[in-house]
């Protein structure tokens, strides 16, 4: 019998960490008919194969919706289901951390500036604990019961056992102190224990919840370059209709100015188009009869008809929307070594707290109930995470304010762990190497022309032109031309240049093709000329009369001032230097050698790029993709760590990890730098909370009371773990720098 199988990449509401993912995980894979389910946390989204014969969404929407999770199911309305609920949950989570903070902060200064409080000082702590237990930090006892309910554990289940035990030995010795001065126990209280972890882990949950929150921006951003709408040409008229109502053969009209809004082939009218979004170029193309167009392209001066090829989900646009959103959820997720380190240290926790309550009430001569009690919850009350919990985000948020404060923003964590354990960086050569901006190279007058005459008549044209060609050579001549000649007449000539009278003299700029529209037939020593001139990557814009041949322009893109050196110092860190490009081979070899990168490609496609991205990974080495343009979209999401340079799209800085507010290419070697510090500050931080661990966790079991009568006193207890917690803080504020 056949089998049918179905594939959906779903948005899924609800998880807040790592352990979360794999739970839902768990779940959908324990589900009759699911095949295959893989979560990608950072991009919120499970995808799933099942037989829909077997199972259906609704049933799998029903398994989750107990576990606090929303499974969206697909439709025109998911995206905008998906964000409501993510909207709904990231308030919560602002209202929790803040009665956290207001009840908490005198929780603490209390319990520091009265470490022996009276049962008035215990009352009053109590109170002001139970909205941070029982509201702000409920969610992490029903993870927690939730997790153990399917034989899971996190740093939820940490925090969970950890804070209720304070809380609870805080609760016995308010309400009953003699149960636990019968063991020669003082009769502490540790409300600040409980309330101050819930209060920094919930901060440390929000930053990153506010950070995650705009996890699909950069499909969306993508999506808003798709024209809604269209000019359809049937039976000699015009009419406006949906784009989903086009169909390959359909004509349509575009107008000057207007985005594509198919894929198609220029059937009348010439016009040069802006293809940046999908080549990374900055100068635009010339399109005559015959040429191809892309949908999400921009028609900058002509008007047009084009018969279309591909429209809806198959123009290459819609492709490599659907590429993104693919790269997103291929990506392997980045598992926090802390919930890593808890799968085993909770459990380990548990048992030595149960063997501890057993071993003091049957096997150690002289213990009893009392002390078996004491010591269990010692045992939980002294592992509990502050420090542990303490050593990542401390040290990511002291990263991630150090990295802002430099131009470095860091959409999540993994992107800020990931930036420095790379093997390879590839970069993008125009807007990102460097400037993206058309610039004037060289200036050539012919042998006897009038110079300051040329540039006032160069500049007087192409000041009136949009054309960013026009617009670079009327920004440089203006700083050496001292006015601007008047111009009448003046008139754009759709893919070839521009013309206008000045002082009664018709003059035309453009491309060489203006010569023939002028009527000036340049001599042989001219032509040569200008064919050494075309031999140039530079684009060339001439100035003539119908007699005379004034200037050639040749412009081009500029290396970034600081391009050699950053490549010097990410070369230096051992990392392995790639140009992409989709400029032809001349350019890309020149800007490579000016930049000192030995290994570059170009006529590069945005889907070559991230199979070149994808390629290097199969290699088994860790690639950060650095570009600032749509087309750089799906490499960045493709790479493990993207990085989006300032000035970039909206797509692009939103498909990377990474964006950097400025242009300056050091920026990319501070990143990795950072990145470096902070994983190693990390370890450090872990270290310290483990060691204490590893040393008071025996002591608290009590291994020391039938050797040498000693007891932990829980206030020694909780001194330890408060210097535990300092150190941490204090290793980690060593990223400020």
């Amino acid at each position: 019998m056949k089998m049918f199988v179905t594939e959906l990449t779903l948005p899924v509401s609800g998880m807040s960490c790592t352990a979360c993912a794999s739970g839902v995980e768990g779940v959908l894979k324990n589900q009759d008919g699911v095949l295959e389910a893989s979560v990608n946390y950072a991009a919120s989204t499970v995808k799933i194969r099942f037989n829909p014969m077997a199972t259906n969404i609704a049933e799998l929407q029903t398994a989750l919706k107990p576990l606090g999770y929303n499974l969206v199911a697909e439709g025109e309305e998911s995206e905008q289901e998906f964000d409501d609920l993510e909207a709904k949950r990231l308030n919560l989570l602002r209202k929790k951390l803040l009665v956290s903070l207001i009840f908490s902060l005198p929780v603490f200064v209390i319990s520091m500036l009265w470490h022996h409080t009276t049962v008035l000082q215990q009352l009053v702590l109590l109170l002001l604990s139970l909205p941070v237990i029982f509201f702000s930090g409920k969610d992490f006892y029903i993870t927690a019961f939730r997790l153990a309910k399917i034989g899971r554990t996190n740093m939820d289940t940490l925090v969970a056992l950890g804070t209720s035990s304070a809380f609870i030995l805080s609760l016995i010795n308010t309400l009953f102190p003699s149960l636990t001065s019968q063991a020669g126990i003082g009769n502490y209280v540790y409300y600040e224990s409980a309330v101050v972890i819930i209060t920094l882990i919930l901060l440390g949950r929000f930053l990153e919840e506010r950070s995650r929150k705009k996890a699909g921006s950069a499909i969306k951003s993508l999506a808003g370059l798709q024209v809604k709408q269209a000019v359809r040409i049937a039976g000699g008229k015009e009419e406006v209709v949906d784009v989903k109502n086009l169909f390959p053969g359909d004509m349509v009209f575009v107008k000057p100015g207007e985005t594509f809004p198919v894929d198609g082939i220029i059937t009348e009218g010439s016009a040069w188009v802006n293809e940046s979004m999908m080549s990374g170029e900055s100068l635009p193309v010339h399109k005559d009869i015959n040429s191809n167009v892309l949908a999400g392209t921009i028609n900058i001066d002509g008007a047009l008809k084009v018969k279309t090829l591909e429209t809806g989900k198959s123009t290459r646009l819609a492709r490599i929307i659907k590429m993104v959103n693919e790269a997103r959820n291929s990506k392997a997720k980045v598992q926090l070594l802390v919930d890593e380190i808890s799968t085993v240290f909770v459990p380990v926790v548990m048992a030595v707290s149960i063997l501890t309550f057993l071993s003091w009430l049957f096997l150690i001569p002289g213990g009893n109930i009392s002390v078996a009690i004491a010591t269990s919850i010692s045992v939980l009350i002294i592992a509990c995470p502050c420090a542990l919990g303490l050593a990542t985000p401390t040290a990511l948020i002291a990263a991630i304010g150090n990295g802002a404060g430099h131009g470095i923003l860091f959409r999540d964590a993994s992107g800020l762990e990931m930036a420095g354990k790379i093997d390879a960086l590839v970069i993008d050569k125009t807007g990102t190497l460097t400037t993206g901006m058309p610039s004037i190279n060289t200036v050539y007058f012919p042998l006897g022309t009038d110079e300051l005459v040329a540039k006032k008549a160069f500049m007087a044209l192409t000041s009136r032109s949009a054309h960013p060609l026009s617009m670079a050579i009327a920004a440089e001549l203006r700083i050496t031309a001292d006015s601007v000649a008047d111009v009448n007449d003046f008139k754009n000539i759709p893919g070839v240049g521009m013309k206008g009278s000045i002082n009664g003299e018709m003059w035309y700029a453009g491309s060489i093709s203006v010569f023939e529209i002028a009527g000036f037939y340049p001599d042989a020593g001219l032509i040569e000329k200008l064919n050494q001139f075309a031999e140039d990557p530079s684009s060339m814009v001439v100035l003539c009369t119908k007699e005379k041949l004034y200037c050639v322009a040749l412009l081009g893109d500029t290396l970034r001032e600081d391009a050699a050196d950053a490549v010097k110092r990410i070369k230096n860190m051992g990392i392995e230097l790639h140009m992409l490009t989709g400029d032809h081979k001349l350019s890309a070899e020149q800007m490579a050698e000016k930049a000192g990168i030995d290994s570059f490609r170009f006529n590069m496609s945005p889907e070559g790029k991230s199979e070149y991205i994808n390629a290097l990974r199969s290699r088994g080495m860790l690639t950060a993709m650095v570009g600032d343009g749509i087309n750089d979209t799906i490499a960045l999401a493709a790479a493990d760590v993207g990085i989006a340079v300032g000035g970039g799209s909206d797509a692009s800085r939103e498909a990377a990890a990474v964006a950097l507010t400025g242009t300056k290419l050091m920026l990319v070697a501070d990143t990795i730098a950072l990145s470096r510090k902070t994983n190693r500050i990390i370890k450090e931080n872990l270290f310290w909370a483990f060691g204490y661990n590893v040393i008071a966790i025996p002591i608290a079991a009590g291994v020391l009371l039938p050797l040498y009568g000693i007891l932990l006193n829980p206030m020694i207890a909780s001194a330890a773990m408060a210097f535990s917690s300092v150190s941490v803080v204090l290793n980690s504020l060593r990223l400020r720098d």
